[in-house]
């Protein structure tokens, strides 16, 4: 009988074993020794998600080597796993703060309608009525309100509304990022608002990156430019435009990798629509990020995939996240820019 060496499930290997496994791909112990890097991998971090990172490095072609890594010491792939973790810590507030600012928008939006906040959640519902293979009729977004009641941050409030009749400014606190977002385009319909739909768009973009962020995903072993799965923003491109240091080729090779196009959307919403004082708190926060993601950016000469996605995000920060407050004066502290919210 003929085993399929591809279909066995791949071994356990121990701390000791994976420093092995990795030089024999070529990995080096330069920067960190290989006992620094068998505590690491005993302590610090999952094996198979920190050799995720080895995807931005390239392979020698030919010849002795050939099939190894080219230029990879260890302490590169623990240097991104920190970074990577650090850039999470970053975009998940920027999306909390992004539905936050949406929401009020959408609210401000509404009244400007002059539209009943409680027939809008209702013609919104019936349109999420579904008949299922049993032949009955059953709505997911009001299962999705149901099951708030188990959770002690909604149950009272929901339960204030027995008969169902949500009005909108209730509505928009007990539903999750994803069905906002389709109310959102609900809305945008009905007010027949095509700006709204452009951000509607935009908002999905920001959705997924919240939940590979949320999942603790890891994104910087996805930098090779390719086809992204969404389509690009003229919005968001036409932004990168202005951007100092972001060329025309730079912008179209990043925006074909849905990990850069998430991050600048992100960056884009949250510079677009955040308040003035959330957006200082969060520059301050992105500009320590960026420090910390150029300490060693001396490990990566040559590597053009690594240096051009560094700076991607590094010229994104200095453009639309200055540290300077109304004036021009610059900033000592974060609390300064909170400050500005008072």
């Amino acid at each position: 009988m003929v085993c399929d060496h591809a279909s066995r499930p791949k071994p356990w290997l121990t701390p000791r074993q994976q420093v092995e496994h990795l030089k024999s791909k070529g990995v080096r112990f330069g920067l960190m020794s290989e006992d620094e890097a068998e505590r690491y991998l005993a302590q610090n971090n999952n094996y198979f998600r920190l050799r995720s990172y080895r995807t931005n490095f390239v392979k020698v072609p030919a010849g002795k080597r050939a099939g190894e890594y080219e230029n990879l010491d260890f302490k590169m792939l623990v240097d991104l796993s920190i970074i990577d973790m650090l850039l999470r810590n970053e975009l998940l507030p920027m999306t909390l703060d992004i539905e936050h600012f949406f929401k009020v928008r959408l609210l401000s939006r509404i009244e400007e309608q002059r539209e009943d906040g409680y027939k809008l959640v209702a013609d919104y519902l019936a349109t999420r009525d579904e008949v299922q293979p049993s032949g009955k009729v059953g709505n997911r977004v009001k299962e999705e309100i149901s099951r708030g009641t188990g959770s002690p941050y909604m149950s009272s409030l929901i339960k204030r509304y027995q008969d169902g009749a949500l009005p909108v400014w209730v509505f928009l606190e007990v539903i999750s990022f994803g069905t906002f977002i389709h109310f959102y385009r609900f809305c945008a319909k009905r007010f027949n608002d095509k700006d709204m739909i452009d951000e509607y768009y935009l908002l999905q973009n920001a959705r997924h990156m919240r939940n590979a962020c949320a999942h603790n995903n890891c994104l910087l072993n996805n930098t090779m430019s390719g086809g992204s799965k969404f389509e690009v923003s003229r919005l968001v491109s036409n932004a990168l435009g202005e951007v100092p240091g972001i060329g025309r080729g730079m912008r179209r090779a990043k925006m074909r990798n849905d990990l850069f196009q998430g991050i600048a959307t992100v960056f884009y919403l949250h510079k677009e629509f955040a308040s003035p004082g959330i957006h200082g708190h969060r520059a301050a926060s992105l500009h320590e990020f960026t420090g910390r993601m150029n300490k060693h950016a001396d490990y990566y000469g040559g590597n053009d995939q690594v240096n051009t996605g560094f700076r991607f995000i590094d010229r994104m920060v200095e453009a639309w996240f200055p540290l300077t407050l109304d004036g021009g004066s610059a900033i000592t502290s974060a609390e300064q820019l909170i400050d500005r919210e008072d």
